[in-house]
């Protein structure tokens, strides 16, 4: 979350409305701001209008969005609406990699937890989020910011089918030398080959 200075804001001071000049910061932020940092973010010049009132009035008139307060006494505003911002929140949790729907819900804010569902659908729909199968035998399917990779799945199907057949007498080393062998002549395919 950066916060610009007021050598590097964009906005010329002289004769700009404050309006303009809130749209101008808000347009620019990647998240909802509270009134302090908008009013540290514009040009020193309009810094001292009362810039509370001004943002009540444009969220009253349905120019600015609203957001409750988080982590701060004050209320937050932007210029998008609260979808975006809960489908901005759950890429920022999943960055940390993917995760089953209810948990991803609990690691959200309260207030946009309600909405979590209708943003996810919504995600997942528009092909910026990929569901992910449940790896066997834990967990539930988990929702991820790619699609699933199906390294994840082979290895412990892997795991599981090596060991069993080195109880019968073979090496782990043979074992690997066949199962390259079959996937290299795709013996093991039961229909014919989907190579695009």
């Amino acid at each position: 979350m950066s916060q610009a200075t007021e050598s590097t804001t964009p906005l010329a001071g002289a004769g700009m409305d404050p309006a303009a000049a809130i749209q101008k910061v808000l347009q620019n932020s990647p998240e909802p701001l509270t009134v302090p940092k908008i009013r540290g973010q514009l040009p020193v010049a309009l810094r001292a209008h009362d810039i509370e009132k001004l943002l009540r009035r444009q969220a009253s008139a349905g120019v600015l969005q609203a957001y409750p307060k988080y982590r701060s006494q004050h209320e937050r505003y932007w210029d998008r609406p609260m979808p975006v911002h809960v489908a901005a929140l759950i890429r920022e949790v999943l960055e940390a990699g993917p995760l089953p729907a209810a948990e991803l819900r609990r690691k959200l804010p309260a207030y946009a937890q309600a909405q979590a569902e209708q943003a996810l659908q919504e995600e997942l729909g528009k092909g910026r989020l990929h569901r992910q199968p449940r790896l066997t035998g834990r967990g539930s399917e988990r929702i991820g910011l790619t699609a699933p990779d199906p390294k994840e799945y082979l290895k412990p199907e892997l795991g599981v089918l090596f060991g069993r057949l080195e109880s019968l007498g073979f090496s782990r080393a043979r074992l690997r030398q066949a199962a390259l062998e079959l996937l290299h002549d795709e013996e093991w395919s039961p229909g014919p080959s989907q190579h695009s």
